[in-house]
């Protein structure tokens, strides 16, 4: 069975905004793409609240992207292919803005490149997932990250130079931005609503296909 890794943050394990709990598991994203891409498909869930890219986070042990992406890569070989779904909580760093964010989903997408954790040993194919702009953030937020929702807004570009970048150097990641397709809710300005999902859901679903052509209907 084909089988596709989502490995992502609390955007990825289904906190809703508006009710502080985790989406049933066919409302959030990776059960939509599940429903989407059909039972020959095995959608794999794998998202932690609070990961990064590939920082430390601290006080907060074990959120570091790069540090447990070859222990998920191992656990759940062969994979047709992985979707990185992280830099939101980048931005919450002291120091760290968007140009280091998209370098760090980049640098996760070049492991999985580099790895035997695709079908026949071979590399699995990859799908980078550009995080949409912060909606209005509460007080609270803002003045812990005064920075994080303009760095926000600066993702896009930032993930398109990073993979200009990688493609000069013949590495090729292909990329989904979600500002084209979803938008942060305004109940905490950076999760989102089951609706939210499921448009995220079924454009993960639609790249895919357009990378994958086994995964088409």
């Amino acid at each position: 069975m084909t089988a596709v890794l989502c490995y992502g943050d609390s955007n990825t394990w289904g906190y809703e905004a508006s009710t502080q709990e985790r989406l049933a598991r066919w409302d959030r994203w990776p059960g939509v793409l599940q429903r989407e891409l059909g039972d020959q498909v095995h959608v794999i869930e794998e998202g932690q609240n609070g990961r990064t890219t590939v920082f430390d986070v601290p006080f907060e042990p074990d959120r570091n992207g790069l540090t447990y992406l070859p222990v998920s890569l191992q656990t759940h070989a062969p994979l047709e292919c992985v979707i990185v779904d992280l830099g939101t909580n980048d931005l919450f760093l002291p120091g760290v803005n968007a140009y280091h964010a998209a370098q760090g989903a980049l640098k996760l997408a070049e492991v999985i490149l580099a790895s035997d954790a695709g079908p026949a040993g071979g590399a699995p194919a990859v799908l980078v997932v550009v995080p949409p702009p912060f909606a209005a953030m509460g007080e609270w937020d803002v003045n812990q990250s005064p920075g994080a929702e303009r760095e926000s807004q600066r993702l896009s570009q930032a993930f398109r130079d990073a993979v200009a970048l990688a493609a000069q150097e013949g590495v090729d990641v292909p990329l989904l931005d979600l500002r084209e397709h979803v938008a942060s809710s305004p109940h905490d300005g950076i999760h989102f609503e089951a609706d939210g999902h499921r448009a995220i859901g079924m454009a993960v679903a639609a790249r895919l296909r357009d990378l994958i052509g086994s995964l088409s209907p």
